[in-house]
């Protein structure tokens, strides 16, 4: 007597996929009564060197073909979440010195020295943090049959002691798609190759690289999946930057900054630990990594303002995943170029998470106002001033219960909610840009990023045009923004 459980368990999950897990037995007959399947799911609410985890159980009955459904997708959205902030355990408050973690978008964190270029998707500590877990989680599913001997019995786990069948699911948080299906292809992000993808910045592809435009002094962050018992073919060792003195990654080269991909960088390079390092963040922004501590061997190379010329001599820097040796990519190759930004208009630095649970940036170059908007509840109260005696309205001192220098109430005010509505403008707008605003809508997270600061922001607008394949035209968008933590409290 066994369980056959099929289950999407040989690659990446996203939470709002379809995931679904099939279960059926040969278990029947005499001796078998109020038959129950039961799935124990087990995960990490934070810790990847010391986890912390939680378990949760489900029981299903057969159905007329004697199997049963679990809809795994329902379950998995309330285990992971976008993450704000880096996963690192020394960043934890300790009892002889009160820290606290940066948030995710100004990687590298510093600690102990060490510049901790990479993150992975769990926190270390959720300590402030109870409604982030982070992105990814690494769960073990186990399956039992579930029943009575004894028709007044009542149904007990795994009743003849055969075991579990246990079932191993990388998941990150991720939005589904309906095209699809249940197994989602993750080939092209499986780092083995030149011509594989990051989670992030690939919207604009120029046939030779994924182009991305950036201020000097803007931070940004690229995700990717890592080295895991399920992607063992992939090798994101080194990450390499290479600065240029032209756009495009084009000129003379004036320099390079390597990182290997290990656990004193905040990452991770080993095949046997199935742990949230599958999923890694690292900071890519020049801003980024100019922060970096120079650590040989793991981090070598020249920070930005120590190539020749300095920081103004780079117009683009290439990254890109590379092998031990160097001989080969194991990525395709990533261009940033350097913009220098109107200064008639404000700019707005803005982070939102895209499918995969992977941070993107936008910088909205355009026209930003602030509205500001009150509501006000009201009482109304006597004007009379109640506390004299029956003499103090007589003629000569009515002037006691009403004084004429006294600002009277009258209507008074109980309540005071003052909300900031941001909008801001576009440019007009090529498609790939507008594949960026389409996300932006349809992330639950959104973030202006203000120096090394982070606001959390709601999206209000709720409606935008899409532009067809075959127009010709170009868009502007207004986005208008409620703070998700208000500026001024309600009084």
């Amino acid at each position: 007597m066994a369980l056959t459980v099929l289950i999407n368990d040989t690659n990446f999950n996203i939470s709002t996929g379809q995931n679904i897990a099939y279960v059926t037995t040969d278990t029947t007959g005499a001796g078998v009564f109020k038959f129950r399947f039961l799935m124990e799911l087990t995960y990490k609410i934070q810790g990847i060197a010391t986890p912390v985890t939680k378990e949760i159980s489900f029981t299903q009955q057969q159905n007329q073909d004697g199997q049963a459904v679990f809809n795994l997708s329902e379950i998995y959205k309330s285990i992971v979440t976008p993450q704000i902030t880096p996963s690192l355990d020394s960043d934890a408050p300790t009892t002889s010195t009160a820290s606290q973690k940066g948030n995710i978008h100004t990687l590298p964190n510093i600690s102990g020295g060490v510049a901790k270029m990479f993150s992975p998707g769990l926190l270390e500590n959720s300590t402030g943090y109870e409604a982030f877990k982070g992105v990814a989680n690494v769960m073990t599913l186990k399956f039992y049959e579930m029943y009575a001997t004894t028709a007044a019995g009542i149904p007990v786990k795994d009743p003849l002691g055969i075991g579990a069948v246990t079932k191993t699911m990388y998941m990150f948080w991720g939005r589904g798609q309906e095209d699809e299906g249940v197994v989602v292809d993750f080939e092209p992000y499986k780092l083995d190759g030149n011509t594989k993808q990051f989670l992030s910045s690939n919207y604009d592809f120029d046939g030779t690289s994924y182009i991305t435009n950036i201020g000097k002094d803007e931070y940004h962050t690229i995700a990717m999946l890592n080295l895991c018992a399920i992607n063992t073919s992939a090798e994101p060792y080194k990450m390499t930057v290479d600065y240029f003195t032209e756009i495009n990654c084009g000129g003379t080269n004036l320099g390079s900054l390597v990182f290997l991909n290990n656990s004193t960088n905040g990452g991770s390079y080993d095949i046997t630990t199935d742990n949230e390092s599958f999923y890694l963040y690292f900071g890519i922004g020049l801003e980024n990594l100019q922060k970096v501590i120079i650590d040989d061997p793991n981090i070598i190379g020249a920070l930005p303002d120590d190539v020749a010329g300095g920081l103004d001599a780079i117009k683009s820097y290439r990254f890109s995943a590379r092998e031990d040796t160097f001989a080969s990519f194991r990525s395709d190759v990533y261009c940033f170029n350097i913009v220098n930004y109107c200064p008639q208009f404000d700019q707005s630095r803005l982070a939102y998470l895209n499918r995969f649970g992977a941070w993107e940036y936008i910088t909205l170059n355009k026209e930003r106002t602030d509205d500001l908007s009150v509501k006000k509840e009201y009482i109304t109260k006597p004007i009379i001033n109640q506390a004299t005696g029956l003499a103090t309205y007589v003629a000569s001192q009515i002037n006691t219960a009403y004084p004429l220098d006294v600002a009277k109430q009258g209507m008074m005010t109980t309540s005071v909610a003052p909300t900031i509505t941001t909008k801001m403008f576009t440019d007009y707008l090529p498609e790939d840009k507008i594949e960026q605003i389409k996300d932006l809508m349809m992330s639950p997270q959104i973030h202006l990023l203000d120096g090394e600061n982070a606001k959390a922001l709601i999206l209000q607008t709720s409606t935008m045009k899409l532009k067809r394949e075959k127009n010709r035209g170009l868009y502007q968008y207004e986005l208008k923004f409620n703070f998700a933590n208000p500026k001024f409290r309600t009084t």
